[in-house]
């Protein structure tokens, strides 16, 4: 396993954890929200958007050398599926009502492609 490929994939499950407890945060959120608008504005909706754009660049390097490596398709297949439940949240494709529970599921599946992957570089062939 390469050393970056091996750091690509802590940092995933990093940020999908990290992700996780922003989103288990949120009742936190909510009472502190008139408080939170007027220092910060809507910076909540671009902040979900920049994370997005982060975890699909560290997950598309870690998950796509992981593939190369150990060739098992359902690594990337489990990483877009999190990833376009991830997406479907930062877009309110299905309301705003379903953001926190979207962002949460996307994040665990992705982490637990990363927690395979790592697996699966760890077991490969040289």
């Amino acid at each position: 396993m390469t050393m970056a490929t091996m750091k690509s994939d802590l940092v995933g499950i990093s940020l999908s954890a990290a992700c996780v407890v922003h989103c288990l945060l949120l009742p936190v959120a909510v009472l502190a929200a008139p408080t939170w608008n007027a220092w910060f504005g809507d910076t909540e909706n671009t902040l979900h958007w920049v994370l997005f754009v982060v975890a699909l660049a560290v997950s598309g390097y870690a998950l796509t050398a992981g593939y190369r490596r150990h060739g098992a398709r359902s690594v990337p297949t489990l990483g877009v599926i999190g990833l376009l439940i991830m997406l479907a949240a930062a877009a309110h494709v299905f309301g705003r009502s379903t953001e926190a529970v979207l962002t949460v599921a996307g994040a665990v599946v992705v982490g637990a492609a990363h927690l395979l992957n790592v697996r699966l570089m760890a077991a490969a062939h040289p």
